[in-house]
Parts: structure tokens; sequence; C-alpha cells
């Protein structure tokens, strides 16, 4: 990722690694570094520090209708989809993103 995003909120520590990320090149769902946002929380586990959450999302410039046909197993991926894997649409989400991606981070049930 480029970006490290550390934000102290009530004795916790949000270190967050926010990569912004093109997504035609890569191979769908799957790819590393989409599922990176799944992997950082096996390193946030392996600290065992409960003030310390580790979290990762892309914010891509490439617009949603060109990787929409990416399939999830049960089909299309929607804007939802991609969301629940802490991608975001730097286009398609232009007003809301960021603070879509800043409330997530501060949030105890997407943690």
């Amino acid at each position: 990722p480029d970006f490290i995003l550390w934000l102290l909120v009530a004795g916790h520590q949000y270190v967050t690694f926010v990569d912004p990320k093109g997504l035609r090149n890569l191979r769908g769902p799957e790819d590393p570094k989409i599922s990176f946002y799944h992997t950082i929380k096996d390193v946030e586990r392996r600290l065992g520090d409960p003030d310390i959450v580790l979290n990762s999302f892309i914010v891509a410039p490439t617009p949603y209708k060109e990787v929409a046909h990416w399939n999830a197993g049960s089909g299309p991926m929607s804007i939802s989809d991609f969301k629940a894997r802490n991608v975001y649409f730097q286009v398609d989400e232009r007003s809301s993103y960021v603070g879509n991606i800043l409330a997530r981070i501060v949030s105890p049930q997407t943690n």
C-alpha cells in the first residue's frame, strides 16, 4: 500500500493501509491486492493487542462499470460486494468514499 493512516481514537490505535489502485489488471476479487484486507486481520490477531486495529483499503480510480462483471461466486459483484472487501470507487463514490472509509475504520462491527 502507498499510504498509512494512523488514527488514535478513545485509546485505540487504528493503523490503516490505503492503496490507490486501478483494478483492471487484477485477477478478480481473490487477487492478493484485494484480499489483503483479510490478510492484515491475521497480522492483527498475531499482535494480540486489543488496542491496535489494522485495516487495509483500496481506493480504485477504475470505474465500477469496468469491473462489474467480476464474479464473487454468486454472480456479478455489486458495489456492496466490493465494499465488503474494503474496495471503494473514487469516481462512482466521489462524495462519500472518504467518509465511508473513516467510518468503517473506527466501527467495531466491521473490524
